[in-house]
């Protein structure tokens, strides 16, 4: 008995140092990962942009440089503030005061806080040029070039135009005072950076590639909804076919937006509005509050109407391929 006792102890003791050892691993290999050092292309821009040409010419005859700025300061705040509200829900990670806000708290997982991007006590935004707004909005690099958890995949192909809006709006906001504790990883989260390092956005991202100036047109639906749709991709993923997400075993499984039987393949247009507009699937049944609806269901119908026609583009994949 005494022989079979040593035995299992022997046991328990190796598998005790084979799972210590491959939890110090992950956490070795992934905060090597968060702390890559990258080198990310200036891309510079107007905050906010001036006002068009066309714009300029139907302000009233005398309007003086000083007063066009103003103007195109206040339009892009208003601008940046629909986009804010409509298709990038910052809020659901940084607050609704954009003051920062805790997005997971698990020990075992993670802790993962965004940061507070107001001018108050505790920014990280505090002296950010275009260029670091660029990094670390569309390239998922903090500001001293390091990788971060912000899911810049999502808004890799925003506009030039579009994050400089967002930013007037940002800017606007009044300051909170709100210091947030650094992101730690969990055993979890280290698992997944060190097996996959695209679970890190800045090793997903080109980091050299030009960013657009301006977003497509309305009248090109199908390209103007895949700039749109693109902040769907952390959840639905790359291909937008859903499933289970990784890293989070609290997140619901996620719908599959393809042409799929599994997906939306029975869907019409009006059956797509209908869930963004009103929660509420062709069967009547509600969409989860995971979803988001309540925030893109208040953009344009042009608008998406153009992600309605990008979806039915997209090649049928099975639910949870992703």
């Amino acid at each position: 008995m005494k022989r079979l006792l040593r035995i299992a102890g022997w046991i328990l003791l190796a598998l005790v140092v084979v799972v210590g050892g491959a939890v110090m691993w992950a956490f070795v290999t992934a905060q090597s990962r968060y702390t890559h050092a990258w080198v990310i292309h200036d891309a510079s821009f107007p905050i906010p942009f001036p006002l068009s040409a066309a714009a300029r010419a139907a302000l009233p005859e005398g309007t003086s440089d000083a007063a066009a700025d103003s103007i195109a300061l206040t339009r892009a705040v208003a601008s940046g503030d629909r986009l804010l509200h409509t298709r990038l829900p910052c809020g659901d990670c940084h607050g609704r005061d954009l003051g920062g806000g805790v997005v997971i708290d698990q020990p075992v997982v993670a802790y993962w806080a965004a940061p507070n991007l107001t001018t108050g006590q505790g920014s990280v935004t505090l002296g950010f040029t275009a260029h670091d707004w660029d990094r670390a909005v569309r390239h998922g690099v903090r500001r001293n070039g390091k990788s971060s958890s912000m899911p810049s995949l999502e808004f890799a192909n925003l506009s030039d135009h579009e994050l400089s809006d967002v930013i007037a709006y940002v800017r606007s906001r009044p300051p909170v005072d709100r210091t947030m504790k650094p992101v730690r990883f969990g055993a979890v989260f280290s698992f997944v950076v060190a097996t996959d390092p695209r679970s890190l956005p800045a090793f997903l991202v080109d980091h050299q590639a030009a960013h657009a100036v301006e977003p497509p047109p309305a009248a090109d639906a199908v390209a103007l909804g895949r700039h749109i749709a693109q902040t769907c991709q952390g959840c639905h993923g790359p291909n937008f076919s859903g499933g289970k997400m990784a890293g989070d075993p609290s997140m619901p499984i996620v719908a599959n937006l393809t042409p799929d039987t599994s997906g939306v393949a029975g869907w019409t247009e009006a059956d797509f509005l209908r869930a963004l507009h009103e929660g509420k699937r062709p069967d009547g049944s509600s969409l989860l509050d995971a979803m988001p609806w309540r925030v893109y269901g208040k953009m344009s119908d042009v608008e998406l109407k153009a992600v309605w026609a990008y979806l039915r583009t997209l090649p049928p994949t099975p639910r949870g391929k992703r």
